[in-house]
């Protein structure tokens, strides 16, 4: 038998904006694994962690600002949580 897939903890992201929308804390972890899968907020951040990783030196090169908002970005939105895939 195959092990069921691991649940991805919601990001960091997802559960302050559930705490936001939630009144019934019982409510805001199921909450912000919604916001999580219907944003794609964490497929993005892969993406762009990807991107960054193959081609981060030639964009830096061509526009030095715009790799470090990726980075910026990377960072604030990235967080412990495992991604899809591990």
């Amino acid at each position: 038998m195959t092990p069921a897939p691991s649940k991805a903890k919601a990001t960091d992201g997802a559960i302050r904006a559930a705490k936001q929308i939630e009144s019934n804390p019982s409510f805001i972890p199921s909450t912000a694994e919604i916001i999580d899968r219907e944003t794609g907020v964490r497929d993005l951040v892969e993406v762009l962690e990807n991107i960054i990783a193959e081609a981060g030196d030639l964009i830096e090169s061509r526009s030095p600002g715009l790799c470090a908002q990726a980075r910026t970005a990377v960072r604030r939105y990235a967080d412990e949580a495992p991604r899809q895939g591990e």
